[in-house]
């Protein structure tokens, strides 16, 4: 009799176990914990949602090993992404229906991953001082055309390196560089510490062009419909505006990985994609969904189609542009 109670406490204590699943996150909870909420009414199974700046995610994740009760890493940014999956720390996705709903570009070569939401890094101007017709391309504003009349936000964080491995991917590292010191050598000012701080100074005139994420922009305009600058999409005679944003992928280590990725279909099914791109002001992922906030009045444009996989192979590269040109 001791030992069937015994073997029923340990079934019930694994069935606990299996009805929850844990989430390790640099992305705000307010925004994932709708999504956990409706997983629990519709499958019975808990959402744990950690969420703690990525090196910190990434620390605990390589403390705990294989005993973490991570098994979804939702990270903010391709440079990330690429992190995790050189680190060998996720496990591929083998859900079909989550693999193809999404653009070649934005999962991983290897199914580690697939993006979520995405935005737009891509010139943006002073619409009373500068013509769209002026600007077109990245490195014009590497031209002295520019001297003195360019914005740019500091190197930290992982935005710009992002930006500068797609430069390197399609330029080669060479020229990338030589881009890349056009633009410095045309500040008007220090880097700033984030978008929102440049393109103020946009703003108030302190410069003319910039580069910036599109949410960042659509916060301003959302605020003030009359906010001067303007978007305009990089590279679209050419390779695309450069894109970036959040993505998924399912811990190693989880024995879990079915029930991890019913939930990124979840994810990548209409109602979250909206809920998740409005809340950001970001792009969804999923292919067919369209935004339903300001950015989409800013109508449709080329992206990059290169694999983000691939732009991430040239962060290293990046990188040694970054320290090369002492970008702050």
């Amino acid at each position: 009799m001791k030992l069937l109670v015994a073997l029923l406490l340990t079934v019930s204590a694994l069935a606990a176990q299996a009805e929850t699943l844990t989430i390790y996150t640099d992305r705000p909870t307010a925004r994932l914990q709708p999504l956990a909420d409706q997983f629990k009414a519709e499958k019975g199974v808990d959402v744990v949602i950690v969420e703690k700046a990525y090196a910190d995610v990434l620390a605990q994740l390589q403390t705990e090993g294989a005993a973490t009760p991570a098994d979804l890493i939702f990270t903010k940014d391709l440079v990330f992404l690429s992190d995790l999956t050189n680190k060998g720390l996720l496990q591929p996705l083998t859900n079909a229906s989550v693999k193809s709903s999404v653009a070649p570009a934005m999962k991983d070569q290897n199914d580690h991953w697939v993006a979520v939401t995405y935005r737009a890094r891509t010139l943006v101007y002073d619409s009373s001082r500068v013509k769209a017709s002026e600007l077109s391309n990245y490195e014009d504003l590497a031209d002295a055309k520019w001297a003195g009349r360019v914005c740019m936000r500091t190197s930290k964080g992982t935005y710009n390196v992002a930006l500068i491995a797609s430069l390197v991917h399609h330029k080669g590292e060479a020229q990338a560089k030589n881009i890349m010191s056009g633009i410095l050598d045309n500040l008007a000012v220090d880097v700033f510490p984030n978008d929102t701080a440049m393109m103020t100074a946009m703003a108030n005139g302190i410069c003319d062009v910039g580069i910036a994420n599109t949410y960042y922009l659509a916060g301003m305009v959302q605020q003030n419909p009359n906010f001067p600058i303007k978007p305009l999409f990089a590279n679209q005679d050419t390779t695309g505006v450069h894109v970036n944003g959040s993505g998924i992928g399912i811990v190693k280590y989880s024995q879990k990985a079915a029930l991890a990725q019913e939930f990124i279909s979840l994810m990548l099914q209409e109602p979250a994609q909206l809920h998740l791109s409005s809340s950001h002001l970001e792009y969804p992922a999923a292919l067919g969904v369209t935004p339903n906030t300001l950015i989409k009045d800013w109508g449709t444009f080329k992206a990059d189609a290169t694999n983000w996989s691939v732009i991430g192979e040239q962060v290293p590269a990046a990188q040694r542009i970054i320290k090369e040109l002492d970008y702050k």
